[in-house]
């Protein structure tokens, strides 16, 4: 029996779990009320609540509780909720429930921690400024992504192209990352000299300290090793090394408790004056049925975020995008990994391939490496009780690893807003390692001449292309959001059923001539309001005015839900850079033999984007680098007395071994 199999019949078991288990309702409603807290505690004490405290980073909203409601329930309190609306003095109640939030790196489980990797067959003529670098911390070299090991120069290169960053002094000094997960263990060898408990906080237990509870399965051990990835200290004989192993890291622990949307709203703009990116991976379950998003004070969240975040240039959210593939799932069908202010993060496996857990939609805009099929090598972190790890896998790897990179981008550049990040992704992300994979197809070349993958997104993450194009950046015009409603004349509502194909067609001019007007696009939404009764047998395709088709939604076949969609937001950033104006066209098909009917009821297509050209996009389309192979055989860049001064202790050390090999050199050769 495969191990792959395993994995199967394991999450199968998890996902049923997750299926009989229903939501629970529990005693708290958030609510808007204006006039300050002694009109708040009015308000409340005439309809039976009392004031449990204000949220956190939210004017004028309240935590309640009421005096005659059980403390947790499947059904919600809806008389409750009315009433309390019916009060002038409220702007809006929403009784909280428990949400399943599920980590996105359960898999790493099931690895053998003792697996050996062999490393005694080094090239002997491996890139130099590659083959020196090297660090005493003992799992530096099974971390495979962050260096080139290929024994063959014509094989693609693996690695992350961070190294040639950190030989040019880079390494995350300045820049805060905050894991968002089940807490960290800030104590740790590794991580304690880099550890900020002003981006710290346990929502779960309502103090500052993010410690993981200990138990003996070691549930809580995710947000550790996802830390890990990110700011691993470098050259101290502990684990391996962070990508960004000078930045500041702290925990949001979030994921030991009830979650409800008060607290995810609290813990998503948490100290965002002082974190520069917040790093999740974990989300909805990805079990093939599940439609879920950011409530009302999370998607709020979300915007104070990018709005205040980093004195207005806006936070990095940087999210895993789902580990459902066996079962089919779609990332399009998570609001968080799909939010326009989320950088989605798929994973790709040391051959290249999409993982057996990868996710296909329309959402992801880059892709590190994590583990593909149960031989191949996965990520080096720390772990729980001071010890290391040689088995963190899924997109939960995959997303921190973006996060270290972000934050060497940040730390070269500062000024960078979170739609200029997006936008580097976009123009820097490489493609030609996964496109010489013959097993994954999919890239297309869209109007505006970005290679674009439904697993990939823009492709494998470049650390030194990123900052390379970030040297001289200019910032990205402003945004806008041209909204077009499908009018009358497409027919809305349209009936769809099995066997069947469906097209409508929107016309747009980009709101031209309007305050909103948008030329040059960045993500497009399709809101969804859709009557079936089974939803996971409709998929749906997007074609623009370019002729760029777009897979928005694929078909789940363990979605059996007849709840349909409700204004649901597929978001897509495949059209990046293309020009909205004229015919699009939203194709919807059931290929199934089920019987199934449905109602297409309302359409809404929402094009997010710029009026003016980005001035990195006025010199013609991207080019891409066909060999990149050879991006990083170059020599070993000289260092100025500056780069010695703010480099690292190990940094100096090369300098001065290499000084001494060439003086040995000049000795023999005399």
């Amino acid at each position: 029996m495969s191990k792959e199999f395993i994995f199967l019949i394991l999450n199968l078991v998890v996902q049923y779990v997750t299926l009989v288990s229903a939501t629970h309702f529990i005693n708290e409603w958030a609510v808007e009320i204006k006039g300050g807290p002694t009109i708040a505690k009015r308000v409340a004490a005439d309809h039976g609540y009392e004031v449990i405290d204000q949220i956190r980073g939210f004017d004028d909203n309240y935590l309640l509780r009421h005096k005659d409601v059980a403390s947790r329930s499947k059904r919600s309190a809806d008389h409750h909720t009315k009433r309390l609306t019916s009060d002038s003095r409220v702007e809006w109640a929403d009784q909280q429930f428990s949400k399943s939030r599920v980590k996105r790196g359960y898999l790493e489980d099931i690895d053998l921690e003792t697996r050996q990797v062999n490393f005694a067959h080094k090239r002997e003529d491996e890139n130099k400024v590659y083959r020196e670098t090297s660090f005493s911390d003992p799992l530096w070299p099974s971390q495979w992504y962050l260096h080139d090991e290929r024994e063959n120069l014509a094989e693609p290169k693996k690695d992350l192209h961070v190294i040639p960053l950190w030989n040019r002094g880079l390494s995350g000094k300045g820049v805060t990352v905050s894991i968002l997960d089940d807490g960290l263990e800030y104590k740790h060898e590794d991580l304690i000299d880099n550890y900020a408990p002003e981006a710290s906080y346990d929502f779960n237990n309502k103090d500052p300290d993010p410690t993981p509870r200990y138990d003996p399965t070691n549930e809580n051990k995710h947000g550790t090793r996802c830390a890990g990835e990110v700011a691993m200290k470098a050259d101290n004989d502990k684990c391996g090394v962070g990508v960004a192993f000078n930045a500041k890291i702290g925990g949001i622990k979030i994921l030991d408790g009830t979650v409800t949307d008060t607290l995810e709203g609290e813990a998503l703009q948490f100290a965002h004056d002082k974190i520069d990116i917040y790093s999740a991976s974990w989300g909805p379950n990805d079990d093939g049925h599940t439609v879920e998003g950011p409530g009302r004070l999370a998607t709020q969240a979300f915007k104070n975020g990018v709005t205040k975040g980093r004195n207005g240039k806006g936070v990095i959210y940087v999210w895993a995008s789902g580990n459902g593939g066996r079962l089919y799932d779609n990332c399009d069908c998570d609001g968080y990994t799909g939010s326009i202010y989320t950088l989605s993060i798929s994973s790709a496996s040391q051959t290249f391939k999409k993982p057996w857990y990868g996710e296909l939609c329309a959402s992801t805009m880059g892709t590190t490496y994590s583990s593909g099929s149960a031989v191949d090598n996965r990520v080096i972190s720390t772990d729980l009780n001071n010890t290391c790890t040689s088995s963190h896998t899924g997109t939960s790897a995959a997303a921190p690893l973006a996060a270290g990179i972000i934050a060497l981008l940040l730390e070269a550049n500062p000024n960078l807003t979170w739609r200029d990040v997006q936008h580097l992704v976009t123009w820097t992300s490489q493609v030609e390692p996964l496109r010489q994979n013959k097993d994954d197809h999919g890239w297309v070349k869209n109007g505006a001449g970005f290679l674009v993958n439904t697993a990939f997104g823009f492709g494998i993450l470049d650390g030194t292309g990123l900052v390379d194009a970030a040297k001289d950046w200019q910032k990205v015009p402003a945004q806008s959001a041209c909204e077009v409603v499908v009018t009358k004349d497409s027919n809305l509502p349209q009936a769809l059923k099995s066997n069947q194909t469906l097209e409508i067609e929107i016309n747009t001019s980009g709101c031209k001539g309007q305050a909103n007007e948008v030329n040059y696009i960045e993500h497009v939404q399709l809101k969804l309001t859709l009557d079936y009764t089974k939803r996971g047998a409709v998929s749906v395709y997007l074609i623009s005015p370019s002729n760029t088709s777009t897979m928005l939604l694929s078909e789940r076949p363990y979605d059996k839900s007849t709840q349909g969609f409700k204004s649901w937001p597929l978001m897509s950033v495949h059209n990046w850079g293309e020009d909205p104006t004229g015919k699009w066209k939203v194709v919807l098909e059931d290929t199934t033999n089920d019987k199934n009917t449905g109602i297409v009821k309302d359409l809404k297509l929402v094009i997010h984007g710029t009026k003016e050209q980005p001035q990195h996009m006025k010199n013609g389309p991207r080019t891409y680098i066909r060999n990149y192979n050879h991006v990083q055989n170059k020599e070993k860049p000289e260092k100025s007395p500056e780069s010695l001064i703010n480099g690292e202790t190990f940094l100096k050390l090369n300098y001065l071994r290499d000084s001494v090999r060439g003086l040995k050199a000049l000795f023999q050769g005399m």
